[in-house]
C-alpha cells in the first residue's frame, strides 16, 4: 500500500513537472509568432523602456520577401505570465496602419501589413500589471523600405 501511494505521488509529481514546462507561447520568438518565411529586419528590434530606463519588453519588426508583408510583435521581458496592458503597432508610409493592444500575459501581436515597396515604422508598449509603470519603444521614423 505504501508503495502504491509513493508511485501515485511520483506520478502526480511528474505530471506537475510536465505542466510547469514552458509552452510554445511562453518561449515564443518573433519568428515563431509571425510564421515561416519571416525574418527580423536590420534595425528590427527595439527595447521597450520606462523613462527611468527599466526594460519591460522588446518590439520586433519582421519581413517576408515572398509575400511582401511585414509582421510586428511586442514580447514582454518583465511581468511575463501576468496580464498587463501590452501593445504593438505597425504603420506603412502613405498606407495601412495596424495595431493590437490588450491585457496579455506574454506578447501582443503578431500583426501584419502589406508593405512591398513601402517604408514602415513600428512601436510597442508594455505596462506593469498595476499600471504604475509605462514603457514605450519602437522606431518613430519610416525606414526598412522594400
Amino acid at each position: 500500500m505504501i508503495k502504491f501511494v509513493k508511485a501515485g505521488a511520483l506520478t502526480l509529481g511528474a505530471i506537475t513537472a510536465v505542466a510547469l514546462l514552458p509552452t510554445a507561447a511562453e518561449a515564443a520568438s518573433p519568428q515563431s509568432l509571425c510564421g515561416a518565411g519571416y525574418v527580423v529586419v536590420k534595425d528590427g528590434s527595439r527595447a521597450i523602456k520606462t523613462k527611468k530606463g527599466e526594460q519591460l519588453g522588446v518590439t520586433y519588426l519582421l519581413y517576408n520577401g515572398r509575400n511582401g508583408k511585414n509582421c510586428a510583435v511586442t514580447i514582454k521581458t518583465k511581468y511575463v505570465g501576468k496580464p498587463s496592458y501590452t501593445y504593438v503597432g505597425l504603420n506603412v508610409e502613405n498606407g495601412t496602419d495596424a495595431g493590437e493592444g490588450g491585457w496579455f500575459k506574454r506578447y501582443a501581436g503578431p500583426i501584419y501589413v502589406n508593405a512591398r515597396h513601402r517604408c514602415v515604422r513600428y512601436s510597442g508598449k508594455v505596462n506593469s500589471p498595476d499600471g504604475k509603470k509605462t514603457a514605450l519603444g519602437g522606431r518613430d521614423k519610416f525606414a526598412n523600405c522594400t
